[in-house]
């Protein structure tokens, strides 16, 4: 993927306080989201969140073991938009009710084919946001 990332420095702050130890794999994950053109990030629910025209990805950092990736289409329930379909599922990732999808990272590095997967998935699902 090639963008430049705009990082914000209100996640920098936040990552930095947490210092979780799966820092690597937060890195790589800002950074993948970051490419994505137009993306915004900034910090709602106390995480990392991703936006273009609304919310479509959050980090979740609660767990020391493990970092979960969030895509959803939105702060708010969104019942007409159609199913996103991702194919196939990066490793870790499982559904969690329409139009949602988790994420779970449990290593740092991630593994070159495990980010190429999430790469597609990423793509995947940008394009089908409305």
């Amino acid at each position: 993927m090639t963008a430049t990332p705009s990082r914000s420095p209100e996640v920098d702050a936040l990552l930095a306080e947490r210092a979780h130890p799966l820092a690597e794999s937060i890195d790589v994950l800002r950074r993948e989201l970051l490419a994505l053109p137009g993306v915004v990030e900034n910090v709602k629910w106390n995480s990392p969140n991703y936006a273009l025209a609304d919310d479509f990805a959050t980090l979740q950092l609660r767990r020391p073991t493990a970092v979960q990736l969030v895509l959803h289409t939105g702060a708010a329930a969104k019942p007409d938009h159609p199913e996103i379909v991702v194919d196939p599922l990066p490793a870790g990732a499982k559904w969690a009710g329409r139009n949602r999808l988790v994420v779970t990272l449990t290593s740092s590095p991630l593994p070159a084919d495990d980010l190429a997967t999430l790469r597609t998935t990423l793509a995947a699902w940008v394009a089908q946001l409305h």
